[in-house]
């Protein structure tokens, strides 16, 4: 694949997790009560400053060192949790005990969904590479 393909699938992911993470952050603030506004925010901010920087990242990897792609998704699988155990860490350092649970609750549903974003789209993209 050439480093037009690459930087065009780079965008193409940066454009699906910017939607992705506005359909999220639009459907909590729609649906969801007051109190899950400020966790949906950081559930927002967190998604798109990771996974946009993730996806350039991964254009920069793959377009240089694609024999480091393994070593590259386990990087990222790891530097996900640990960011988002800083996250919830900060959260409850900031907020307190009373507001964990919702915030959890908000945080991991951005988590999980952008998780399987992930892994769909370089499980499609990586078998082309």
């Amino acid at each position: 694949m050439n480093d037009k393909a690459l930087k065009d699938l780079a965008v193409n992911y940066s454009f699906q997790v910017f939607c992705l993470g506005c359909l999220l952050f639009f459907s909590i603030k729609i649906w969801g009560a007051d109190s899950w506004q400020t966790p949906s925010l950081v559930g927002f901010a967190f998604t798109l400053l990771f996974y946009v920087i993730d996806g350039w990242v991964w254009y920069w990897v793959a377009s240089r060192h694609k024999d480091y792609l393994s070593s590259f998704f386990t990087g990222t699988s790891g530097l996900r949790f640990l960011l988002s155990l800083a996250v919830l860490g900060i959260y409850y350092l900031v907020a307190g005990k009373a507001g964990m649970v919702t915030f959890l609750l908000v945080f991991v549903a951005y988590y999980m969904v952008t998780l399987a974003h992930h892994a769909l789209f370089f499980s499609k993209v990586s078998k082309r590479l």
